[in-house]
Parts: structure tokens; C-alpha cells; sequence
């Protein structure tokens, strides 16, 4: 078997070092990936999400990869979709819904930073997130408040979680769809991305 076919699917699998290879070798030191980044994103910490969106995409992907062309090219190809899917979406938000970072749950007029009703506001929007991040199954709790939280990077949290960055990545993307689910039931109707 061609060992490009067998390494995405071990990765597929939930194999950690086949998926731990995927993710460095052929995302994190890819010079055509990050050059794609680069060019599209300019803030470093969307290229670090966006990155993990894209190895999300290749191993729960069910397209089929027969090696006609190398591994590389492959993982590219999911990169610029994931990268157009990103810009896509974003740009259905700015033209009807409302977009709010989740670590930055409300929109500041300017000089509003000062008043006592904005840190009341910021205090009770953590308090939300915590109470319902504390909801969360016990697999992706620590993770999801680390990064949301604490604002912590997924290299941070893998070294001090002590678990693969694949895992990391894992265990975010699906605390956060189990996360919008909470704020769907507590009628927080907007849409938020974190």
C-alpha cells in the first residue's frame, strides 16, 4: 500500500502518531500551506485556527484518497476549500447576522471601555461562558476553557494539557458545536465564533 494512502488513514483511524505526522508534517512545516495562509490571512492566531479547521476537514473527511497525486497536493486542495468555506461564511455574517468574538461577547461604543455598566457586562458574559463551559462532558471542558477562557493558543494548551495538538484541535472543534448547542438553549440567538 502506497504509505501516503496508509498514513491518512491511520490518521482517519484516531491513530496519534499518524495524526500527529499529518498535522506537522504535512500542515504545520508545509511551506505551500502556510504560504496560503500567509496570503489569506493576515492575523497569525486565525492561521493557527484555520490550520486546525483544515486537519479537521482532512481526517473527518470521507473523500477519497487513491495517491494518484501526492499527499501534499491533497492536503493543499482541502486548504484552499476550508480557507474559500472560511471567507465564505464570513461574509454571510457581515451581511446579515451578528458576528461576535466569543472572548469579546459584547460590541464597545467608544469611551465605553470606561463606564461600570461595560465591565458589569464583560464580568456577566464570562460568568455565562464558565457556568456553561462547566456543562460540558469532562473530555472537552479543560480544553474549551483554555482557549476560550484563557485565551490560551492550541501549542499552549497541547504542552500544558500535556496531549497531542491534533487531540487539542479535536476536542475544541467538537466542545464548540457542544457549546453552541448551551447558548441555543439559554436563547443566545447570535452567532459566535471563537
Amino acid at each position: 500500500m502506497n504509505p501516503e494512502i496508509d498514513l491518512l488513514q491511520r490518521a482517519r483511524k484516531g491513530d496519534p502518531v499518524a495524526g500527529e505526522e499529518l498535522f506537522t508534517k504535512y500542515l504545520k512545516e508545509s511551506k505551500s500551506i502556510q504560504g496560503l495562509l500567509r496570503h489569506a490571512l493576515s492575523n497569525p492566531d486565525d492561521r493557527e485556527d484555520i490550520l486546525h479547521e483544515i486537519y479537521l476537514q482532512l481526517i473527518g473527511s470521507h473523500n477519497l484518497f487513491r495517491g494518484d497525486a501526492k499527499l501534499s497536493t491533497y492536503v493543499y486542495q482541502v486548504a484552499r476549500i476550508t480557507v474559500f468555506q472560511k471567507f465564505r461564511k464570513e461574509n454571510t455574517l457581515k451581511r446579515g447576522k451578528v458576528y461576535r468574538r466569543i472572548q469579546e461577547p459584547f460590541d464597545i461604543a467608544d469611551g465605553e471601555e470606561s463606564s461600570p455598566e461595560y465591565y458589569f457586562k464583560r464580568k456577566q458574559g464570562r460568568e455565562i461562558l464558565s457556568e456553561l463551559i462547566g456543562r460540558l462532558p469532562e473530555a472537552y471542558r479543560e480544553t474549551l476553557r483554555l482557549r476560550v477562557l484563557e485565551d490560551l493558543s492550541y501549542d499552549e494548551i497541547a504542552e500544558k494539557l500535556k496531549i497531542p495538538l491534533n487531540t487539542v484541535s479535536t476536542k475544541i472543534h467538537k466542545g464548540k458545536k457542544l457549546l453552541a448547542i448551551l447558548f441555543q438553549e439559554r436563547g443566545l440567538s447570535e452567532v459566535f465564533e471563537f
